[in-house]
């Protein structure tokens, strides 16, 4: 074999390499930002649950930590993924805010199984698989 046909070779490897990388680290970002809203999500359910009602400061608290936590993840999923694509997590997250100040149980926990539903929901499209390749 001529040098040529060995730097084609070790070429075609390294990208080959790269491109499992960056598949295997967008799949880790998608996987950790839509994992980490789900939890965020039970736990606010137990929250809610404990503390008879929603409009008390633990499940504020916790539905502010989701907040932020989805603005960091998804600042980092924009890079991977359309924003308009994944911007009705931070939309629900709101309407929480909102349901939590008028005190509407009802509407909280329908925007909480929104939340929970986008995620899975996104996981399925934005992760890595060998349907989204094709």
């Amino acid at each position: 074999m001529t040098k040529f046909m060995w730097f084609q070779m070790i070429s075609i490897f390294v990208i080959l390499g790269l491109l499992i990388t960056i598949c295997a680290v967008e799949d880790k970002l998608v996987s950790d930002a839509l994992y980490n809203v789900r939890e965020y999500c039970y736990q606010i359910e137990n929250a809610v649950i404990e503390n008879d009602g929603i409009k008390n400061n633990v499940v504020n608290s916790l539905v502010e930590n989701l907040e932020e936590k989805w603005l960091s993840d998804e600042r980092n999923l924009c890079y991977v993924v359309n924003h308009k694509s994944i911007q009705e997590i931070g939309v629900e997250i709101i309407k929480l805010k909102t349901y939590i100040e008028e005190d509407d149980i009802r509407e909280f926990s329908v925007s909480l199984e929104l939340i929970k539903l986008y995620s899975e929901q996104y996981h399925h499209f934005m992760g890595a698989n060998f349907k989204n390749v094709l």
